[in-house]
Order: structure tokens, then sequence, then C-alpha cells
């Protein structure tokens, strides 16, 4: 087998790994762990291993999640990935959490707003239109959605989406297309995403977390 990918994803309450055979994901698995990333990750890794029946010698390249999103659960994902890493000696695509997430929609095309809970009130997004993200993450008041976009029919989905689908109703209205069952970022998504940007692989030890914290990034106030 060649151009085997790892791929690693923690960036909310789910706990994803997927193995991929170049853009073809072969294999995968994904839990809601909530606060259990740490109990759950190596299990889940060694299970997709044993699956397609490679050793972890066999890797070329590996993909993680890199925020924003849960502080702890990122550093999880991140530390085992680059701990993989170092090991195995190959490099790590970083991914942004947002990106993965979008790429878990089962939607051509149109305009998409996946939404990661930030927690106090707010939630973590980024504006896409399809694959292509047209405006940066930030860090958002879910009743000033309006403020990010002015596009109708937004695919609004993740997470972030059920806690707030009242406050997401009263700032978009009619404009929203809105996604009930929980869309999470998915380790498939990931691993699609990873070998599409095998160009950015990095050497692990200059990896850091994307957390995306107040007064870095946040919608204007009126």
């Amino acid at each position: 087998m060649k151009d085997m990918i790892l791929a690693i994803e923690t960036s909310t309450w789910w706990t994803g790994v997927a193995i991929a055979e170049g853009a073809s994901v072969i294999a995968s698995r994904q839990e809601e762990t909530r606060n259990s990333h740490n109990e759950m990750l190596p299990g889940l890794v060694e299970e997709v291993i044993s699956k397609v029946g490679i050793s972890l010698s066999e890797l070329e390249l590996i993909g993680v999640s890199i925020g924003p999103g849960s502080f702890t659960a990122l550093r999880i994902g991140l530390l085992y990935a680059t701990g993989i890493a170092f090991a195995q000696s190959v490099k790590v695509v970083p991914v942004m959490s947002l990106d993965v997430l979008n790429a878990s929609l089962d939607v051509e095309g149109d305009f998409r707003l996946p939404l990661i809970d930030a927690y106090k009130g707010e939630v973590f997004t980024a504006l896409y239109e399809g694959e292509n993200r047209i405006k940066e993450a930030v860090i958002a008041d879910p009743l000033k959605l309006h403020e990010f976009t002015e596009h109708s029919d937004v695919h609004v989905f993740g997470p972030g989406c059920g806690k707030y689908t009242e406050e997401i109703r009263k700032s978009l209205g009619e404009r929203a297309i809105m996604h009930s069952d929980v869309i999470s970022p998915a380790p498939t998504a990931l691993a699609k995403l990873t070998f599409t940007r095998r160009e950015d692989a990095r050497d692990p030890g200059t990896l850091t977390p994307f957390y995306l914290r107040k007064p870095d990034a946040k919608l204007p106030k009126k």
C-alpha cells in the first residue's frame, strides 16, 4: 500500500480516526467521547490500523485537526499525532477544524456556516462557499451571525448549531437552512483534506493548536 494517511480528529465531543490510501478512505471510526478523548484515542487508532492490516511504520503522513475547538481535546489529538509522527519519522498536515466540519457536510456548493460551540454563549465559525473558505474563522455571538454574511440560503450546521437554534433563527431568519442532525467534524473528511493539502506537511515539532480566543478575532459590535 502507498500514500498511507492517518487522520486524527478531536476538536469537539467526538474522537475520530481514519486511514486513507491517497484520497480513498479505507477505514474509519468515530465515537462520541465527551471528555474521554485521552482514553479512547489510542484504542481507535489501534482498531483502524489493525482493520487495514498495516503497522504505524507504514504511514507516510498524518493529518490532525488543530482547532478551534475544545482546548483540552485539541491538545490530546495534537500530542498523540506528533508522538506518532516523531516515532515514525513522518510529517503532519495541520487542518483547521472548521475546514474539516465544512467538508463533513454532504451538500454540493452553496454558502455554509459550520458552527462549533465556543461556550460562554458563543460559537466558532467561518463562511464558506462550497469547499472554499471566503471569510476567516472568528468567535461569534449566534445572535449576530447576520453581520457575518449577507447571503441568502446559508447552510448552518455542526455541534454548535442545535444548542443555539433559537438565536440563529432570530439572527438569520429564513436565510438559514438549518441541519437538525448533529454533524461533527468527520475523520473521513480530515483524511481527504490531508491528502489534498499534503504539500502543507510540516515537521511535528513545529505544530501548535489554533485556539482562536478573544480578543484575537471576534465579530464587531455595533
